[in-house]
């Protein structure tokens, strides 16, 4: 039986929403690769008058993922550091969750999301991307990291229309490890005018060959994500 431990970890600095999930695991790779959620089709955008929060439900995806234990809202990050990420994020009023998710089959998904008022979804995922290659160099917990690409927009079927999702893959060895392994993992993000969010997933189907999840599948999965945590808000 396979067993892994997900650390969540995040990135320093002003990258609030890019957490990095370090898994160890010690059995054999599985190459079987489950499909996505089949997500409702999104029709027209979201009612303005209409708000959405997010929430960390305890297995998203149809329960093939399953939230990790003690993962959930990091403790180092301060309160500042919180309020300069949501402002330069664009966000006002935000308040943030985090969950790490892990399957049976050597898959897992960090999670971190902010809900409030989004000025202009584009450039907080933009944002978030360049924030976190900033915040990368600097972070004494890494002795590398890269991009694999650049970051990509995609549309998986049922996003909504105001709705921007990018994804990009990384690579990433940890400061005083022994055998300074190469972490392969994607980051997608997403934000709409009320949420934004970010999946660092990661696939021992891929990275035993050295490769990205293909950044469609990775979409697909965020946009899983984001539909099974986020909610109306009761006006």
């Amino acid at each position: 039986m396979t067993r892994c431990r997900v650390r969540a970890t995040a990135l320093a600095g002003t990258a609030l929403l890019t957490l990095t999930a370090l898994a160890g695991c010690d059995s054999a790779d599985h190459n079987s690769a489950s499909p996505a959620k089949a997500i409702p089709p999104a029709t027209t955008s979201p009612s303005p008058s209409r708000h959405y929060r997010l929430t960390t439900p305890d297995t998203i995806l149809d329960g093939r993922y399953k939230k990790a234990p003690g993962d959930e809202d990091d403790k180092d990050i301060a309160g500042d550091q919180a309020s300069r990420a949501m402002f330069l994020l664009g966000v006002t009023n935000g308040q943030r969750v985090s969950a790490a998710y892990t399957t049976d089959l050597r898959k897992n998904m960090s999670f971190t999301g902010i809900w409030g008022r989004v000025e202009d979804p584009e450039r907080s995922v933009d944002m978030l991307f360049l924030s976190t290659a900033t915040a990368a160099k600097k972070d004494k917990r890494l002795s590398t990291f890269t991009w694999s690409g650049r970051p990509q927009r995609l549309t998986p079927d049922g996003l909504d229309r105001d709705t921007v999702l990018k994804c990009q893959g990384t690579r990433f060895t940890l400061a005083g490890t022994d055998d300074k392994p190469t972490h392969i993992r994607t980051l997608c993000a997403w934000a709409d005018h009320d949420t934004v969010g970010t999946a660092s997933l990661a696939d021992a189907s891929f990275a035993r060959y050295g490769r990205d999840i293909p950044l469609d599948r990775a979409a697909e999965l965020t946009a899983g994500l984001r539909h099974d945590t986020r909610t109306a808000v009761s006006q």
